[in-house]
């Protein structure tokens, strides 16, 4: 059970790697989104940069593009 840790707790090295690793995964996961909306309905994600400025919180467009990029090289 519980790979190996049976009875105990996992270390906590383990346990911070897999959160880091989800991290990983979600933040790929919602940029691979964001470039499927890019070629399929660019307003709609426009619309998502320009609320995401105004609420204060910039660069994710920015960020965006050096990712596609930089993927494509």
């Amino acid at each position: 059970c519980c790979f190996g840790w049976e009875g105990e707790s996992p270390p906590t090295s383990a346990v911070v790697w897999s959160l880091c690793q989800v991290q990983v995964e979600l933040h790929l996961c919602y940029i691979n989104f964001r470039y499927t909306m890019q070629k399929r309905f660019p307003s709609i994600l426009e619309v998502y940069y320009k609320s995401n400025e105004w609420s204060g919180i910039h660069g994710i467009r920015e960020n965006d593009q050096i990712t596609w990029l930089s993927s494509k090289n």
